[in-house]
């Protein structure tokens, strides 16, 4: 399943990022891209981040800002 649409990133892409230690939303974003543009998936990246037993850092509670 596509995660974020305007990069095109994949689940399972974010899954990866979470695994290799990327545990925040701009690590995750640092590394794929996703959440980097619209923003609109950054919630639905933090609840993977979440579903995988690691907790988010409270600065990463923030949109990830474009470039």
């Amino acid at each position: 399943m596509i995660v974020c649409l305007c990069k095109g990133v994949s689940c399972r892409t974010i899954h990866d990022e979470v695994r290799r230690g990327n545990c925040t939303v701009k690590g995750i974003a640092q590394a794929c891209q996703a959440g980097r543009d619209c923003g609109s998936c950054v919630a639905q990246i933090r609840e993977m981040i979440g579903a995988s037993g690691v907790a988010a850092r409270s600065a990463d509670l923030d949109p990830v800002p474009s470039r």
